[in-house]
């Protein structure tokens, strides 16, 4: 969903889009730590940390002389589209060293998934309730992004399907979706693509099997 709307929040007025990425953030964390224990959530806590941190300090890179006539602004700015698909690159890569030195389960891969599915599903509800838009648009979204969270979460409990096959269906989705909302090229479906390309590289480098139904952890 496009911003329209801005929010004020004490002496700061916020985008619709930073609310609904700080709720997606915090949303999660919460459904982590609650459902999968405090290893899980201190994982997945350390990977929007690293995100969001790259995410900040690649102003330097995008607007160098800003940043160096004017320091602090580090504190206000962050690299734009550049700079948060750094951070998805590099804390990606960060992810698959830790699957690769621990010799990631199951559970641990579909807890990832799980909390990435959940992240996006949380920003793109929040953002068509911020925002202006179609009914009928808003509800494909809500709906779309709610059937692949539920699917993911039956097919964890089932154990069937592998996380690599779950992230092809939430890709396909944010692609009806983006198609639906004009807007193919945005960042959040930009973001979906990353994420599908980590659990593709998570389902590699791991020591499980990657056949339809997989082993118990």
């Amino acid at each position: 969903m496009p911003v329209t709307q801005y929010y004020p929040i004490g002496s700061i007025t916020m985008p619709s889009s930073w609310i609904a990425f700080i709720s997606g953030f915090i949303v999660t964390y919460l459904f982590i730590r609650l459902y999968f224990g405090k290893v899980h959530g201190e994982r997945i806590g350390d990977l929007f940390f690293y995100i969001v941190i790259i995410w900040k300090v690649s102003v330097i890179v995008t607007d160098f002389s800003m940043v160096m006539k004017n320091p602090l602004s580090i504190l206000y700015f962050h690299g734009g589209k550049f700079g948060w698909i750094l951070g998805l690159v590099v804390a990606g890569l960060w992810m698959l060293r830790q699957v690769y030195k621990q010799k990631w389960k199951r559970i641990d891969k579909w807890t990832l998934l799980l909390a990435l599915i959940c992240w996006q599903a949380v920003y793109q509800i929040a953002m068509t309730l911020l925002n202006e838009g179609s009914l009928v648009v808003k509800s494909a979204t809500i709906l779309l992004f709610v059937a692949v969270f539920m699917l993911s979460w039956w097919c964890q409990q089932k154990k069937v399907n592998t996380v690599s096959e779950l992230a092809g269906v939430l890709l396909a989705a944010h692609f009806l979706v983006s198609a639906i909302q004009g807007n193919l090229l945005n960042t959040a479906f930009i973001t979906t693509i990353c994420i599908g390309l980590l659990m593709w590289g998570v389902e590699k480098s791991s020591a499980q099997p990657i056949s339809g139904k997989e082993e118990v952890k």
